[in-house]
Order: C-alpha cells, then sequence, then structure tokens
C-alpha cells in the first residue's frame, strides 16, 4: 500500500468523535454545497438503480446523511443496513431514523471488517469513505454480503495529482480532517476496481472529488 499507513479505527474513531456535532452543518450545508457533496451524493445513490423492496448496504453511513434519498427509492418494503465504525456520528443517524419514522432501518456499530451483515444486498452506498475504500478486508466483507449482479456506487474525495504542488499539499491539508490514511489518495477506487470489473469512474484531474458505480459479476 505504498509508504502511507493503513487505515487506523482509534485514530478515525476520535477524529469522527470531535467531527460529528458539526459534520453535517459542515457537508450538507455552504462548504458541501461548494465542493458539490450534496448534489452528488444524489447522483451517487441514483447510480444505484433502487427499486421499491431492495435491500442496501450504507457503508460508513456516518451521521445518514445519504438514509433519505435511499428510503425515497427502497420504500417501506426495502431495507437499509447502516454499519458506522464512530458511536458518535451513529447516534445522530439513530436519532435520523427516530425523527424520520423509518422503521426499515438496522444500524450497526463496528468497524466494516468486523461489522455482523445479516443481509444478502442488493446494493452498496460508500459515500465520503476514504479509509473503508483503502481496506481490502473491508471491501471483501461488503461483497461477500451483495447478491450476484449487486450495484455498488462510491463518491468520494481526492487530492490533486503531485504535478499541481502546491495545490497538492493544499488538498491533502484538505482531506486531513477526514481521512487516517493518504494511501491511493489520488486514485482511491483502485482496489474496489479489482473486485468490481466494470467500474466506471468520473474524476476530474484538477477536481477534489470522484463518483464511480459499477455492478458485481452476475455469478
Amino acid at each position: 500500500m505504498g509508504d502511507d499507513p493503513a487505515p487506523d479505527r482509534d485514530r478515525a474513531r476520535e477524529k469522527y468523535r470531535r467531527l460529528a456535532s458539526g459534520y453535517d452543518r459542515f457537508i450538507a450545508g455552504a462548504a458541501g454545497r461548494a465542493v458539490g457533496f450534496s448534489r452528488r451524493r444524489l447522483r451517487a445513490v441514483a447510480t444505484l438503480d433502487l427499486a421499491p423492496g431492495d435491500c442496501v448496504i450504507d457503508v460508513g453511513c456516518g451521521t445518514g446523511l445519504s438514509f433519505a434519498a435511499i428510503e425515497e427509492r427502497i420504500g417501506p418494503h426495502g431495507r437499509l443496513v447502516g454499519i458506522e465504525l464512530s458511536p458518535d456520528m451513529l447516534d445522530i443517524a439513530r436519532e435520523r431514523v427516530r425523527r424520520h419514522g423509518w422503521t426499515n432501518v438496522t444500524l450497526v456499530e463496528s468497524a466494516i471488517e468486523d461489522a455482523d451483515i445479516r443481509v444478502e444486498a442488493d446494493a452498496a452506498l460508500f459515500c465520503l469513505v476514504h479509509d473503508i475504500m483503502r481496506s481490502r478486508p473491508a471491501l471483501d466483507h461488503i461483497v461477500n454480503h451483495l447478491k450476484p449482479a449487486a450495484r455498488i456506487a462510491v463518491l468520494g474525495g481526492k487530492t490533486l495529482p503531485h504535478k499541481a504542488f502546491p495545490l497538492h499539499q493544499v488538498s491533502r491539508r484538505m482531506l486531513s480532517r477526514y481521512v487516517t490514511t493518504f494511501d491511493g489518495i489520488e486514485q482511491p477506487w483502485t482496489l474496489l476496481a479489482e473486485l468490481v470489473p466494470d467500474l466506471r469512474v468520473r474524476a476530474s484531474p484538477y477536481g477534489l472529488t470522484y463518483l464511480a458505480c459499477g455492478h458485481l459479476s452476475p455469478s
């Protein structure tokens, strides 16, 4: 995995303990709109092509910012499983579920690699979860709980290329608030591409986000 360290669970829990209370205001607020997170989050969910009754895993669900868009598509007969390492972020997700009255949501507090996943899902969403994207065991665990030909969508952040110095360093500094590893930070999707042969990535070379989508093998 290069010279960068592997993702660090303890550091991630501490980071998001500090970030949790203001996370929604930042990511869904003015700063998030400026980068395009809100619009691109909706686009990521849309690429999953969800239908009523589908089962979806929201991988690293955070505070549940993607839940409403998913619920709108799967309806009350669908199922949503949100997995999140940070108890502070998950507390906010639980309150969001309670407030909306969603009865088809299961929340799991766990590292993805160890999560007790009791579904075989139709789709998986990875939204702003760089550390998870750089953990092959985490990706393998999710893939093992997806149906053949399941849909996968990813919205993530990335740095500008090294040749864009000093903007490369500026972009690393911006992302450092949310990640514990810079492994693969210019192309975070490469590990997932090994598992999803038709993964399509839309990323501007000088942009800070990317959107990727694809399907598992049908057999």
